[in-house]
């Protein structure tokens, strides 16, 4: 430390952190990189615009997921095999276009799993069903990954309840102090930036609006063209052509913003050929009492419409209790009439949440529900996985309602 009380770029990021955490005021903090003390910058909002973002990136996920496989591996070297459950996994259909990439043995030995962000982060959610069998109860390394996960369903909501705020908090504290004393070599920066996160949404709202992966996966297309390409020679000149040639094809599409509806699978079947329930839900959700026997219905197995596609087998979220235990429905059958479409599906109520699998444990109830498209409490189609006879479903995050 300097006479005039500043920490300059030589010190470790740990004092930094240290300082910190003692409250140094900011005018005697300098920036690590050189900079003038943070108190000279007329706005240091883009430093929280970078810090919001370090959970849901890639090199994120492997911070936390590489100590952890390492020491699981270690651990349990008799039966762990992650690439031969990754070969025997049947992984769900909305997950099969981000199917994580094997891990060689080299992995534990760098800095970053391979694969893209999107591809990192379903690993990161289907874990548990890979090795959590694995796994006894209560065991310290699962029992961090299963902290993380708790936090990221909140960071990740486009909904959260601002009383929610102070547990979040409190969740992020003990996940990092539980993650420090297990991998105190492994604790990085952007585990840190946690502390800030429940401030930052205070401030900006969830943030998920604000995160990264869109822009992540844009990148993604840059990077895969210019290794196609083969051509180095003014690169920038042949991603930026080849990319203005992509979106006027695209733009020159009359819907290419997807506003009408797509399916697949679709037939025409008439209305005597349906269930006696979902006959009675179709007149009863059209109102119409002049329905005949012949008359004709179109089914299908997908529908697209509003940009959310819908798929026989798939899972939705039609309610909640107590504000955030969802209740599910399975599509059983997607069908037109007179216009308008309607799915139908069965009752799937979560029995408990076990939270070693970090998954609601499911119970198939008898009794047909009905939903329009866009009537869902979210519009994410949810896989369902099946261990020991037992179904789970995984949420992408939490779903809380809006009050």
């Amino acid at each position: 430390m300097g006479s005039d009380g500043l920490v300059y770029r030589h010190r470790s990021f740990s004092v930094y952190l240290s300082l910190l955490y003692e409250q140094v005021p900011l005018e005697k903090l300098a920036v690590l990189v050189g900079c003038p003390p943070l108190a000279q910058l007329r706005h240091t909002g883009n430093l929280d615009f970078e810090r919001r973002n370090q959970f849901i990136k890639k090199y994120s996920y492997s911070d936390i997921l590489l100590p952890l496989i390492n020491d699981l591996k270690l651990l349990y070297t008799e039966g762990l095999q992650i690439n031969a459950e990754l070969d025997a996994f049947k992984i769900g259909r909305n997950e099969r276009a981000n199917l994580p990439q094997k891990l060689p043995d080299s992995v534990l030995k760098k800095n970053t799993l391979s694969g893209s962000a999107a591809q990192v982060w379903c690993l990161f959610r289907i874990l548990p069903f890979l090795i959590g069998h694995y796994i006894p109860e209560g065991e310290v390394h699962w029992d961090i990954y299963l902290k993380c996960r708790d936090i990221g369903d909140v960071i990740l909501s486009p909904t959260i309840q601002r009383k929610s705020i102070p547990f979040l908090s409190l969740q992020i504290g003990e996940f990092l102090s539980s993650f420090q004393s297990v991998f105190p070599e492994t604790f990085t920066p952007k585990l840190h930036f946690l502390i800030h996160y429940p401030q930052l949404i205070l401030k900006f709202g969830p943030l998920k609006q604000l995160w990264c992966m869109r822009f992540e996966g844009k990148h993604q297309y840059f990077k895969r063209l210019a290794h196609n390409t083969c051509n180095f020679k003014n690169l920038s000149y042949t991603l930026a052509k080849r990319h203005q040639l992509r979106q006027c094809w695209e733009l020159t599409s009359l819907d290419s913003l997807r506003q009408d509806n797509y399916t697949e699978g679709e037939r025409v079947v008439p209305f005597r050929a349906l269930p006696l329930e979902i006959q009675k839900g179709v007149i009863g959700k059209s109102e119409a009492e002049d329905v005949q026997g012949d008359e004709r219905l179109g089914v299908c197995s997908s529908l697209m419409t509003n940009n959310v596609k819908y798929c026989v087998g798939d899972n939705l979220i039609i309610d909640l209790v107590e504000e955030d235990i969802p209740i599910f429905m399975k599509i059983v059958k997607i069908l037109r009439f007179r216009g308008a479409w309607m799915i139908f599906g069965k009752l799937r109520i979560p029995v408990t949440f076990e939270r070693h699998y970090h998954a609601f444990k499911l119970e198939d109830q008898k009794e047909w529900i009905l939903v329009q498209p866009g009537e869902e409490k979210e519009f994410h189609p949810l896989d369902t996985y099946v261990h020991d006879d037992t179904k789970y479903i995984t949420l992408y995050h939490r779903v809380q309602s809006s009050r």
